[in-house]
This record gives structure tokens, sequence and C-alpha cells, in this order.
């Protein structure tokens, strides 16, 4: 009998010992999955994961986060919600926190903000050492203007762990409020740890260029351009060479020769499959094919053929591109503007579908004390793929010619030329620039409060012609509402001069 038992027992245990071991190497294999997607190997993730063999629920469950994944960093938010819901009714407590940061960040690209705010907490609350949640939170925050919550999860997060992934998070919150020093500071002080991290060096390039350092951004941008070479991305390749053309044409002209790059880069791609993050992908919206050296914010109207935005964005552009909140690119001329009214409106090369453009029959007038919001591109617009928005109210409306009127809601760099709406979804403005507070300070020696200028919507006819007689019902909206009804109609603007 004890010889038996004694048999067993050890059966027993080899077999949980056999099972330990498939079991790493199905993690392992996952973890090289991950890798390839980090990397934006998107094929080779796909072809490993065909091949990859479930033994239990646990197993299929992180292969649907997986997939989920690979349809986010397209952009394909649908498929990818699918997948991470087909992974949240897991018994794994891992694997359910992972499905609802996919979910938060599907929501937050859909521009469903309340939605991803609380699926973001709801992962924290499961599994409070995932930073992606709190990246996510504190995004999704600074969107809808709550941007004091946002810097204090973001500087939390800064203080216990400085990644690639935090750095560019707060570089872009510096970004969202106009301060470029600050971003490239942030994003500086991680490259002096870690000097060849492709995400980084590709976004301080653009804040480079926006500074007009062409030396500083070139060589950060080459670097990205050199990566790409090894990974054979042939469309990150095209854009990130016609990036570099347009900031200098010549610039291929002779050998490039960077001393290491190939090793160091290399040497990078290790370290990424090391240290990557289990949540660390972002959605592709489609590239500029050149070098923004401006960039402002816009609307669709015209049954999506044009784009309403500022003339002083577009007056001295040689090259125009627009993209819209859900990542879509087209370039565009200018067809007809008014220097008086600073307004113009741009042809598109490739027209948006016309449910993405504001209806003329939703232009009403401003009204004095009216609740309003601003929804523009912050900043310098690089690494916001999607708009931010701002609350106050008309504090003033001009009776002259100028069509101008004052807001408290914040009006920064980017927002020039993007849309002011009041709770009832109507267009009420166009922004076209901020109070210039250092000069009231130096003037009168007081601090003056958020002061925002805007063209009033009635003069749009003056470059736009429209009939907006037919009335509509009203209905009123919450800023979160608001934000995800309006995310596909507004427009990034990028010039090249």
């Amino acid at each position: 009998m004890f010889k038996k038992n004694f048999i067993i027992n050890l059966f027993l245990i080899f077999f949980f010992q056999i099972n330990v071991i498939l079991a790493d190497a199905f993690d392992s294999k996952i973890d090289e999955i991950r890798a390839e997607i980090n990397r934006n190997d998107l094929k080779s993730a796909i072809n490993l994961l065909k091949k990859i063999k479930v033994g239990n629920d646990t197993q299929q469950d992180k292969v649907h986060i997986l997939y989920g994944d690979i349809y986010l960093k397209i952009n394909q938010t649908i498929k990818a919600e699918e997948f991470y819901e087909k992974a949240f009714f897991t018994t794994n407590k891992y694997v359910e926190s992972l499905s609802l940061v996919g979910l938060a960040e599907v929501k937050l690209i859909q521009g469903k903000i309340d939605k991803s705010i609380r699926l973001s907490k709801q992962a924290i609350s499961i599994n409070p050492d995932l930073i992606r949640p709190k990246i996510t939170l504190a995004t999704a925050l600074t969107r809808i203007g709550e941007g004091q919550q946002a810097i204090e999860i973001l500087q939390e997060l800064h203080n216990n762990k400085k990644t690639a992934a935090v750095s560019l998070a707060i570089s872009d919150y510096y970004i969202s409020f106009n301060d470029i020093d600050a971003a490239i500071n942030i994003l500086e002080n991680y490259l002096k740890r870690n000097p060849n991290h492709i995400r980084v060096l590709d976004q301080i390039a653009g804040l480079y260029l926006f500074k007009g350092e062409k030396e500083k951004a070139i060589e950060a941008k080459l670097k990205v351009y050199k990566f790409h070479e090894l990974n054979k991305d042939k469309k990150k390749i095209l854009s990130t060479k016609s990036w570099i053309l347009s900031v200098d044409p010549t610039y291929f002209d002779e050998p490039v020769i960077i001393e290491n790059i190939v090793e160091k880069i290399l040497g990078y791609i290790e370290k990424e499959i090391e240290n990557y993050d289990e949540k660390e992908v972002k959605p592709d919206y489609e590239d500029f094919v050149f070098a923004p050296t401006g960039t402002g914010s816009g609307f669709i109207v015209g049954d999506g053929k044009f784009v309403i935005t500022n003339y002083h964005i577009v007056q001295t552009a040689k090259k125009i591109a627009v993209r819209n909140g859900t990542g879509i690119v087209s370039e565009a001329k200018i067809a007809n503007y008014s220097k008086e009214y600073d307004l113009a409106i741009l042809k598109l090369e490739n027209p948006y579908p016309k449910k993405f453009a504001i209806d003329s029959k939703n232009f009403a007038e401003p009204k004095i004390g009216a609740d309003v919001i601003s929804i523009g591109f912050p900043g310098i617009g690089i690494t916001f793929d999607q708009p931010t928005i701002t609350q106050g109210i008309i504090s003033k409306i001009f009776d002259d010619e100028t069509g101008i009127m004052l807001t408290t809601a914040a009006i920064n760099q980017g927002n020039s030329g993007g849309p002011i709406f009041n709770l009832e979804g109507k267009l009420v403005g166009v922004s076209f620039a901020t109070l210039d507070k250092l000069g009231v300070l130096m003037t009168t020696g007081q601090i003056p409060s958020d002061m925002g200028f805007a063209i009033q919507s009635n003069m749009i006819k003056e470059i736009f012609p429209y009939d907006n007689k037919i009335l509509t019902r009203s209905v009123k909206f919450d800023k979160s509402t608001l934000y995800e009804k309006m995310l596909p109609s507004i427009a990034l603007i990028a010039v090249s001069n």
C-alpha cells in the first residue's frame, strides 16, 4: 500500500512539474509576441499567435488580450473591444485587469471619456501596480480639462517609476498647456538614462522642430528612421524619411553615418523586449507626410469636403494637412479666407464621410453668460492624436463689425481655429487667440483670469455661405458627451512653412 501511494504521489509531483514547465513555456511565448507588438512587427506577432497552443481558459484569455492589443495598435477599436471583452470574463485577476486597461483605452479613443475613467479606476483597484491604467486615467482627465487631477496622478507615477510611458505622458500634459520647454526637459532627462528609446526620440524630434532646433530634430528623427529600417517597416520608413526631407530636402544626398547607430538600436530592441510593459500599446493614427512647423485646430463642414480654421494658421503655409479626431489624414488647400475675421476654409483632397461634418443648421448665435466648451488640439499637437476641451462661459460679445466675443474657456496656442460649442451642441464661435497674461501683468501689475478671444459663428458666412433657418430641437449635454459627439468632426491642422 505504501509503495502504491508513493508511486501515485511521485506521479502527481511529476505531473505538476510538467504543467509548470508547460505554463512557463506558454508565458514565454506570450512575452515574445508582446515584444513583436511593441516594436510594431504585427505580422510576426500574428504568425506566432497562429502557432501557439492553448491548454486552458486562462491561456486562451491571454491570447485574446494580445489580439485586442493588435487591433488597438491599428486603431480598429471595435475589433479590439470584442477581444478584450472575451478576456474580461476570466477567473484570473491579472488577466481581468489587462482586459479592463484595454477597454479603457478603447473608450478613450472612441471619445467615451466617462467610461474610460471608470474602467481605468476598476483596473487600478484590481492591480494597483499596473502603470497603463493610471496613464490612461490621467489622459482622460486631461482631455476633459481636469488638469490638476491628471498631473497629480502623473507626478506620483514619475516619483516612483520613471519609465518611458510615464515620461511621455507627462510631456503630453505639458504640451496640452503650451509649456514646450517643460515637455522637452522631461524627455531630455529620460534620454540621459535611455538615449535610444525610439518613442521618446520620435516625440522630442517634433518638439525640437517647433523650437526651431532643426539639427537636434533631425538627429533624433534619424535614429527613429534607422530603427524602422532595421524592423523593415516600409510604412514607417517612408513617413519618417519624408519627415526628414521636409525639414532638409538635401539631407540624404550624401551617405549619412552615425557612429555605432546599428549596435545601439539593436541594444534598444533587446531592452524593449526585456522591459516590455504589459499594455504599452499606442494606437496608430495616420502620419503626416511632412514635418509640421506649425499646428492649429479646425472643424469639418460642407458634407465632409471642407474644414474651417483660422487664416493666420495657414496664411504662409506651403503644405497643409488635416487629421480628424479619429486619426484620418487628408491634404488640403485654401479655398477661401477672410483676413478681417481671421477665418479660412480648406478644401480637402480626400473628403471625410458626410456624417463627420458639422451641419450649418447647428450654427447658433452666441449669448452672454452661456456655458460653452472649446475643443481643439492644445500645445503643438504633435503627440495629441485627439483633442482636449476646456469649459467656461461667454463673458462679452462685441456688437461692432469685428465679430469678436470673449470667453473664460482657456484657449491655448494649438486651440486656434477650433470650435466653441454651447451645451446644446451648437457652434457659437471659432477660437483665435488667448489673452496675453504676462503682458497684462507687466502693464497693470495684476494677474488676469483665463480669457479667450473667438470669432462669432455668424461671421463664418463671410467665407462659407449657409442657411441655418431650420430650427432643431435643443438638448443639453454634459462635456463628456459633447466630446464624444464631436470627436470625429474636430481637426488638427498641420502646416509646413
